[in-house]
C-alpha cells in the first residue's frame, strides 16, 4: 500500500499520507502537494492518517476539506484516521467536521471500511 511522502500513483489500493508531527505554515506545502497528487491520481480512496499529528492549524484543516469535496464531486472517498484523545481527533470534534468528513480511530478501521 502506497504511503506518500510527495509523490503518487494511480493504484487500486487506498493511497496512504502520514504527515509529519505538526501540520502548520511550516509543513503545509508538503502536505498539499502530497494530498493534491493523490487527489489527482486516479485511485477510488485517500487515507490521511493523522496518528502522530500533535498540531494542526486551520489551513491545513482547509485543505482536508478542500479535498474531500473535491473526491466527493468525483464519486471518491477520503477516510481520515484520528485516534481519540488525539490533537486532530478533538480538533475533529470541536469543529463538527467529525460528522462530514469519515474518521476512524485507527488506519487499520479505515482500511477496513470499504466506504474509505
Amino acid at each position: 500500500m502506497p504511503v506518500l511522502s510527495g509523490s503518487s500513483r494511480a493504484v487500486h489500493e487506498p493511497t496512504i499520507i502520514s504527515p509529519p508531527a505538526e501540520l502548520d505554515v511550516a509543513t503545509l506545502d508538503a502536505f498539499r502537494d502530497s494530498l493534491g497528487d493523490a487527489v489527482r491520481t486516479d485511485g477510488a480512496r485517500i487515507v490521511i492518517d493523522l496518528s502522530e499529528v500533535g498540531f494542526i492549524d486551520s489551513t491545513a484543516l482547509a485543505t482536508i476539506i478542500h479535498a474531500n469535496r473535491e473526491l466527493r464531486r468525483e464519486q471518491r472517498e477520503l477516510a481520515i484516521v484520528a485516534p481519540r484523545g488525539t490533537a486532530a481527533a478533538v480538533l475533529l470534534t470541536l469543529s463538527g467536521l467529525r460528522s462530514t468528513l469519515a474518521v476512524y480511530d485507527s488506519r487499520s478501521a479505515a482500511l477496513r471500511d470499504r466506504r474509505a
